[in-house]
This record gives C-alpha cells, structure tokens and sequence, in this order.
C-alpha cells in the first residue's frame, strides 16, 4: 500500500521570518515617502495661507492706500508713545476684515490697548489662517501664531521716552527700513526696491510654551548686543558675535511664548527682521532680561518645521520658498524697501 503524503499548509519558522523582514524592508522603504508627501501637502496648505494673506494686504492696501504698521498704538489711554507701545496692535489684527473675520474684528475696542480684557478675550481666539499646518501650537492660554511681517533688517523696537506723542515719535525713523515698521507707514509706492524683490512675511516657529529651559523655536532673553552693533544693516561679523552671545545665554534666560499671539505687535509674536539668515543656527534673542515676551529690540529671524528653509510671501502677493543657505547680505537686502540694492530671491 502506497503512502499519501499530507500536504503542508502552514510557513515554516524561516520562511515566517523572511516574510516580515520584506514587509519591515518595505515599510522602511514606503514611510520616508509618505512622511515626505504628508509635508509636501503642508507645506501647501502653508503657501496658500501665506498667499491669502498677500491677498488681504493689498486689499487693506487698496482700502487705505497704505500698509498698516507692524505696531499699531494710538495716541490714547492706555496705549501711549512711550514705553507701552508693546501694547499695540499687530498687522495681522488690522488685516482681519479682509481675511472673513470682521466678527472679530468688530468687536475690539481700539479706543484701549491689545491688553484690554475684551480685546485680549477675543485675541484668544485660533484662526486657522493663521497657523502653518506643520507646526502645532503648544501653548495652554493663546491661539498661536506662524506668519510674521518684515520688518526689513532693523531692531523694529527702538525704545521709547515718556514724553512722546504722535507728534514726537520715539524710534528713528532712518532705521525703519522694512515694509512692516514700528512707526512708519509704507505705500506700494515707497517700496522703490520693487514689490517682487522685498519680504512682506515669513513664518515663525512656535516656542514650547515654558520658560527657563531652552528648546528650538523659544526666545533668549538679557543678551545685550555688541558695541557698535548698528540699528539696521549689521554685517555679517556683527550678525554672528551676537548671535554667538545668544547662543551661549540659552541656558540661563529664555521663554516659550514664540509665535503664541497674533493680536499684539511685537517681534517674535508678528514681526521678524532679516538680520540672521531663515532658521538661523542661532537663538532668536532679546535685548532685556526682565521685559515681556517682546518689548525689546534683538534678532528675530523667519523660523519653519519645513525641512531646508522657510516660506516667503513677497510685497507683490508671491509666495516663494528661500533656502536656509542664503546669503546673509542678500537676506537683509530683500527686507528693505528702498535701499537701492535690487536682489532675486532665487
């Protein structure tokens, strides 16, 4: 009598593992992709914020025949031209009509100050034009904010003295250079170095939302700048001994309020400056040690988790993206509106 064999239906234990060692190859292989595709479709989604908001400033610009200012402040109470002008109000507040926010917009009270509990309530609330998908707030008491107006490579904030008025301002006006100043109004005409060749906005990473300890994205406050270190235009030398002393002053003195406002003018929450290259290898770093979270002048440059740059809307309404590796001169060149020095931005 013949034997019938049975037949063999189940993997042998090598054969089970050579299968899941293809599978682990493959998902190796398949996830980088994905990851690289899920940016890809942020950082569109990114573009298309920064473009809508292109389309709001020359709305406003069309409604006003002028930019707002990177700082809003009116000559009332509470507000001032003196040192409470960190109490104004951003660009970004004064461009929420045109971006399908009058709700908002309607019920501040721009007879106080961004600080008002009525209009700090409403300054609370996210919008999410506002915000860069790759980069998720992680504050407990504010909406975030990632896209931040140029203020050209200039301190912005240039102190103040108690007598100021609308009449006396406080800031030398020669340093404010970019198309989003402390105290100066810019038309699409002042801008002589051409709407298609100067930064309007960029983006900011947020802070962790602590002080004291340092991680990518926070500020580093109480590390004065360098003698001699000029308002606007600094060199490239002059760029790095400060941003080396900030860098060194991480660990004693920094906070996590990066990019956590969108109501307030003020470095850090809705203005940078083209001082340091985009996601400069250095702290964004304030002057004052004991100072808000930006009531201070210092280096803040456009930070993104984008990989290898950052996302940058152009005063004609362009949205481009700059490598990190840009030539510091050429970066603070495309943050001036008319210094006669025309750069690409590629």
């Amino acid at each position: 009598m013949s034997r019938i064999r049975a037949r063999r239906v189940a993997f042998t234990l090598v054969e089970l593992l050579v299968v899941i060692a293809i599978i682990g190859v493959l998902v190796g292989l398949l996830l980088p992709a994905v990851q690289s595709a899920r940016e890809a479709a942020r950082r569109a989604q990114c573009s298309n914020n920064m473009k809508q908001l292109g389309i709001a400033l020359h709305s406003y610009h069309d409604a006003h025949s002028a930019l707002p200012r990177g700082n809003f402040e009116t000559d009332g109470t509470g507000n001032g031209f003196s040192y409470r002008s960190w109490q104004g109000f951003s660009a970004q507040t004064m461009l929420l009509p045109f971006l399908d926010q009058v709700g908002i917009y309607d019920q501040l009270n721009f007879d106080n100050n961004a600080y008002n509990a009525v209009n700090a309530a409403l300054g609370r609330n996210k919008i999410a034009g506002f915000l860069c998908p790759s980069d998720s707030p992680r504050f407990s008491n504010a909406p975030g904010n990632s896209y931040v107006v140029s203020s050209g490579p200039s301190m912005f904030y240039l102190g103040g003295n108690a007598g100021a008025s609308a009449t006396n301002p406080v800031v030398q006006t020669n340093h404010q250079v970019g198309m989003f100043n402390y105290r100066v109004t810019v038309r699409f005409n002042d801008v002589t170095d051409g709407l298609s060749k100067t930064i309007a906005a960029s983006e900011i990473m947020h802070g962790d939302g602590e002080n004291g300890t340092y991680s990518l994205g926070d500020t580093v406050r109480g590390v004065g700048r360098p003698g001699g270190f000029p308002n606007s235009f600094p060199t490239t030398a002059q760029v790095e001994a400060w941003g080396d002393s900030c860098s060194a002053g991480a660990a004693s003195n920094s906070r996590g309020d990066s990019g956590a406002n969108w109501i307030r003018g003020d470095l850090n929450q809705t203005v940078f400056n083209t001082l340091t290259n985009p996601n400069s290898p250095y702290p964004s770093c304030l002057s004052c040690s004991g100072c808000g979270a930006s009531d201070n002048w210092g280096m803040v440059t456009a930070t993104s988790r984008h990989p290898g740059g950052v996302t940058v809307l152009l005063g004609d309404g362009n949205v481009t993206f700059i490598s990190d590796s840009i030539d510091n001169s050429t970066w603070q060149l495309l943050g001036a509106t008319n210094d006669g020095n025309i750069v690409q931005t590629n």
